[in-house]
């Protein structure tokens, strides 16, 4: 099995991202179909409803309703529903709770403080993967339903009680203790490569044949690819993108409404603020001085 190496957090925004997914079968968000894959974020996976095969490293072995896995960095990984799930006219649920977090937001904080030593050593061993079991797998099960309701601190914090139980807890094992790994049949995920391009040249004009070119695709094989991954249209994510980018420019700073249009990639005032408008409700020049009601929006 080919493995694609990708990544999560250029697709969300929060340094804790917390998904709860009713699906007929189980696959991600993030690929248009189950994929064996790995990424930089570490993943705590809770099956609530579903059964199957998954893949963590080399090692395959059946999970059923209940199966808590936490999958450290780089780590190759895929759910695979059992077949009676695809059956015509299955009646068959997949629910999920899946957590995403990038360790290098908190690396710091766990190498200079030594009440994490137990979390850090933890970290370690999810490069392996680890299965949660037992009391400690109901506790965090509950803890995982809480979690998808809150925001900001809260989650961040939520999310560091739920290591420190695993990194203590005596309910888990290591699943993949093999030493061999699948460096050989990677592949790069060519989105990622995409959408990092466009993230670094928003204030550029970025054309669908440059995009198509990184991907190595052509111009419409690439917007088949990009909807199906992102289940947007291209040029509906990159308004988005610069849309974002504009909201935070008009909120941060006082730049006059022209620069910012420029800044974002947008040539034409008018057709700036015409996409603006769109996306926000109102004009920038509300939007502006609302947020700064003493300066001019001009």
């Amino acid at each position: 099995m080919r493995l694609l190496r990708t990544e999560i957090t250029p697709f969300i925004d929060d340094v804790v991202y917390v998904d709860l997914r009713d699906q007929p079968f189980l696959w991600s968000p993030f690929h248009s179909q189950p994929t064996f894959h790995s990424h930089p974020e570490m993943e705590l996976v809770f099956i609530i409803e579903g059964f199957g095969k998954r893949i963590i490293g080399n090692k395959l072995e059946p999970f059923e309703s209940g199966d808590m896995v936490f999958v450290g960095p780089n780590l190759s990984h895929v759910w695979l529903s059992d077949a009676a799930f695809y059956e015509e006219n299955s009646q068959l649920q997949s629910r999920v709770i899946v957590v995403y977090f990038n360790p290098k937001t908190l690396i710091n904080v766990f190498d200079s403080v030594k009440e994490f030593q137990s979390i850090r050593e933890m970290i370690q061993q999810s490069s392996k993967g680890i299965r949660i079991f037992g009391g400690t797998r109901d506790i965090i099960a509950d803890k995982l339903i809480e979690l998808s309701g809150k925001t900001g601190y809260e989650k961040v914090v939520g999310l560091l009680g739920i290591m420190n139980l695993i990194s203590v807890s005596s309910d888990k094992y290591i699943i993949d203790d093999d030493e061999s790994d699948n460096r050989d049949n990677l592949r790069p995920d060519k989105l990622i490569e995409v959408i990092n391009f466009i993230k670094g040249n928003l204030q550029k004009q970025i054309t669908l044949t440059q995009v198509a070119e990184i991907a190595g695709m052509t111009e419409q094989s690439f917007c088949r690819f990009f909807k199906k991954r992102t289940r947007k249209n291209y040029s509906q994510y990159l308004n988005d993108l610069r849309i974002s980018l504009a909201k935070e420019l008009l909120t941060q700073t006082d730049q006059p409404i022209s620069d910012i249009a420029h800044l974002c990639g947008y040539n034409s005032d008018s057709h700036f603020c015409r996409i603006f408008k769109e996306h926000v409700g109102e004009s920038p020049f509300k939007y502006k001085a609302f947020m700064h009601p003493n300066k001019s929006p001009y």
